[in-house]
């Protein structure tokens, strides 16, 4: 029950007694933090279906997740954060390599979703990549905890998500995992992201659906 309700690692954790708030370890990871365009708009309009929508979507986002070993860690609305650990058994190349791998299958499966519904909008779903330490704990009040992460490359790939419209692509990865991609990659450029200090270079996948035209 736990598994399903606070993921597979976080679930044995907590089982092990690691309840104590402030707990956790400090690990790098590859991150994956995905996000659906339009949901908000779609929510003011549609009926009591909205949730049968919105768990397909979520679907097509976890799944690719599990398949490459990775652990949703949190959904925020029509949001996933997922990691990849980096361990003794996954190098830093094979943990972004599997993030990448799970992004281009949750684009496509996404889009499956849409056709399925084609006479409703479609929604986009927007990711970010990018790979550094986070802190993997116990969060929160002294009586309520999550047991997720947090610290710079979270809030860092949140604001990579933010500026995927802006540039017309649909996944934006940070230099940190460019440089391991067993795909080929596309430089975006220097941009600023909201409240981080220097500029960043961002990069997409050169593949269908990576790279489109956007309003």
């Amino acid at each position: 029950m736990l598994d399903t309700y606070v993921g597979l690692s976080a679930g044995r954790r907590v089982l092990s007694g690691e309840i104590r708030r402030g707990s956790g370890t400090t690990l790098t990871a590859a991150l994956l933090f995905a996000d659906l365009r339009g949901f908000t708009a779609l929510a003011d309009m549609a009926g009591m279906d909205l949730i049968a929508r919105l768990d397909q979507h979520l679907e097509a986002m976890v799944e690719p997740v599990t398949e490459q070993g990775g652990e949703v860690l949190k959904f925020m609305g029509d949001g996933v954060l997922a990691a990849f650990p980096i361990t003794a058994e996954r190098t830093r190349e094979e943990a972004c390599a599997s993030a990448i791998r799970a992004a281009q299958s949750a684009l496509e499966r996404n889009a499956a979703v849409n056709r399925l519904r084609d006479r409703e909008t479609s929604l986009d779903l927007d990711i970010a990549l990018h790979c550094g330490d986070v802190f993997y704990g116990n969060i929160g009040a002294a009586g309520r905890l999550d047991f997720t992460v947090i610290g710079p490359a979270v809030n860092e790939a949140s604001r990579m998500e933010a500026l995927c419209q802006s540039l017309g692509c649909s996944v934006i990865m940070s230099e940190s995992v460019a440089s391991v991609s067993p795909v080929p990659v596309e430089p975006l450029g220097h941009h600023r992201l909201r409240g981080i200090a220097a500029k960043r270079e961002l990069f997409t996948l050169c593949f269908s659906g990576a790279r489109a035209s956007r309003p």
